[in-house]
């Protein structure tokens, strides 16, 4: 008789239901450790919704002290945190994991990382710890290919310069009356994503009109 083998699809990173109770998160949280890079998908998109909708004044504190007390992080690195969500997914965080990889490395090869896996050479290696070895492997692998990042570093600009320059943009864009096609709008989202990254991680408190 032959044995039926069932493989084990991974499972995609969840985040954390609706419903959640901030004390147990907190109870299962003392401690973020966001700068060293142990955090999940999961509990980044906890903690924007813990700021989003305020939910730290239940704690009497601010968002600051939220951060510094219960997070144990500076404000900067957190919000820096839900900066690398927006921007690059879920895949980021466990690829760093499992890798200890840079933010500036995995920027090379996210092109290769999707929430099913590390693509290479048309192979996909499942996001998950059973295959550590191997995801640490290819990312090995496509960083070498990738090269080394050589770029002129960016002279100083005064911030009244900067924040004129975001003004501009801001009319241009309310002022533009075209279609953008499925290619300019992600490419346009990708754009705000990297402003609302940069500027959070100058401590920039972002905040939406409704």
């Amino acid at each position: 008789m032959d044995e039926l083998v069932k493989r084990e699809k991974p499972k995609p990173v969840a985040v954390e239901p609706a419903g959640f109770n901030l004390g147990q998160w907190m109870g299962r949280r003392e401690a973020f450790g966001l700068m060293a890079g142990r955090c999940s998908a999961a509990d980044v998109e906890i903690v924007r919704r813990i700021r989003d909708e305020k939910l730290y004044e239940s704690l009497d504190c601010n968002w600051d002290e939220f951060c510094t007390r219960h997070l144990h992080a500076a404000r900067r690195g957190v919000e820096r945190e839900m900066g690398y969500l927006r921007k690059y997914g879920p895949a980021f965080f466990t690829v760093r994991q499992l890798t200890r990889i840079s933010v500036k490395d995995y920027q090379s090869i996210a092109g290769h990382i999707t929430e099913q896996g590390v693509n290479l050479d048309g192979a996909v290696i499942a996001l998950h710890s059973e295959n550590t070895g191997q995801v640490a492997d290819a990312v090995e692998e496509l960083l070498e290919r990738s090269g080394p990042i050589t770029s002129k570093p960016a002279e100083p600009v005064p911030f009244d310069a900067l924040l004129k320059r975001c003004r501009t943009v801001v009319e241009q864009l309310q002022a533009f009356d075209g279609r953008l096609e499925a290619d300019q709008r992600l490419a346009l989202g990708r754009a705000v994503a990297d402003i609302r990254t940069a500027a959070g991680g100058l401590g920039a408190v972002i905040w939406d009109r409704r």
